[in-house]
């Protein structure tokens, strides 16, 4: 169900849901009648590393506020707190600003929170949109994020409160895969309310997985 573009920087966009392999195509987010650029980006062996040794206790969803400015220090202090060694992970830092760095290019000069979370549990396991401005979010380890098409939703089902297999109205969700970069575009973006990407958390409490995420929400 996904649409892959072939060279999304230089095509003009013709679908709510802009898929492909070039950062740049992230900043289209901001383009009316898009609710998700997904960027499919290769998985890079120095971070695997780096977040093998992560347990589900390093990092229960911290947060901050930050911004341009402040992002690396941020990403710093949150680690320190939780008694982790800036320098053992150097490699996910400089990922973690080169996201970011698109992050803050769409987000319009609003607030800004940072969340890293290592987590074991099922969280989100419903369908659902978010009552944000943008959401950005990168599983780097574990199960990436599911999430449906428009055409596959059944919007009137989903703000009922009904499962999820009467949300989906066909098909199978589409989901990130690990080190993909997704900018989700929520209902409280101006002019998006009823647009807003449906998606959930995969289901990963029997698999015993430990999934690591970066999310930026405004």
């Amino acid at each position: 169900m996904q649409l892959t573009l072939t060279n999304p920087v230089s095509m003009v966009c013709t679908s709510p849901h802009v898929v492909g392999n070039q950062p740049e195509m992230l900043h289209r987010i901001v383009n009316p009648g898009v609710n998700l650029c997904l960027w499919q980006r290769p998985a890079q062996e120095a971070v695997i590393r780096e977040l093998s040794s992560l347990k589900v206790s390093d990092l229960p969803d911290v947060r901050c506020s930050t911004s341009l400015e402040s992002f690396d220090d941020d990403v710093d202090t949150l680690l320190q707190k939780q008694g982790l060694d800036p320098l053992a992970f150097s490699n996910w830092r400089i990922d973690l600003r080169r996201i970011a760095d698109h992050y803050f290019g769409v987000s319009d000069d609003r607030d800004v929170t940072l969340r890293l979370v290592t987590t074991e549990n099922d969280d989100c396991r419903r369908f659902h949109v978010d009552y944000t401005h943008l959401r950005l979010l990168c599983t780097y380890r574990g199960q990436g994020t599911e999430w449906l098409t428009n055409k596959q939703v059944d919007r009137f089902a989903q703000s009922s409160g009904a499962p999820n297999d009467a949300i989906i109205r066909f098909g199978k969700p589409s989901q990130f895969d690990p080190f993909w970069v997704g900018i989700l575009k929520g209902a409280a973006y101006p002019g998006n309310a009823g647009h807003a990407l449906l998606h959930r958390s995969h289901p990963i409490a029997a698999s015993a997985d430990t999934r690591v995420v970066l999310c930026l929400v405004s």
